[in-house]
């Protein structure tokens, strides 16, 4: 995440470096360079999510009709999966802007940085699982994983707000 930090930094215009010397202009580039960051990062996820899915499909394909009890239960999975995806996909973005009354401080961001990253290792696992399914007992996993995966994720506007404490606000 600081990597893809430093590199849109790095790929700003000889416009927006200049504006960053103006004060209090700086903080606010950087504001919206968090909330840029923030929305590539759910969408990437999202897309992983949407790898998870085509795993479970190529699953479901490979089983008879007999096995109605575990193709109910890869299509509820998949069903999950396509929601968990679309709440990362279409939830609100970045963090407070430069006019906007709540102000995210650096430690808030770690906070909610160290969240988003332990959210990408959910979603990582979440993947794994779903592309090696082979039987009963990996379907088994694949429901707790994303079970794990979606509490996370519907979570995070509460990890949001206790961050922000009484200050409210979207982050």
């Amino acid at each position: 995440m600081a990597d893809a930090l430093e590199r849109a930094r790095a790929a700003r215009t000889w416009l927006e470096r200049l504006g960053a010397r103006i004060p209090g202009y700086k903080g606010y580039l950087e504001r919206e360079l968090r909330r840029e960051m923030d929305q590539v990062l759910r969408s990437e996820l999202a897309g992983r999510i949407d790898r998870a899915r085509d795993g479970v499909r190529a699953f479901q394909r490979q089983l008879r009709l007999d096995q109605s009890g575990l193709l109910q239960r890869l299509s509820s999975a998949d069903k999950r999966l396509d929601q968990v995806a679309n709440v990362l996909r279409h939830a609100g973005s970045g963090y407070a802007g430069l006019f906007d009354a709540v102000k995210v401080r650096e430690e808030e961001l770690g906070t909610l940085y160290r969240f988003d990253l332990s959210l990408v290792d959910g979603v990582d696992a979440l993947v794994a699982v779903a592309v090696a399914l082979d039987g009963e007992a990996a379907v088994e996993r694949l429901e707790q994983q994303l079970l794990d995966v979606g509490r996370q994720v519907e979570s995070r506007d509460s990890v949001v707000k206790s961050v922000l404490g009484d200050r409210g606000g979207e982050a």
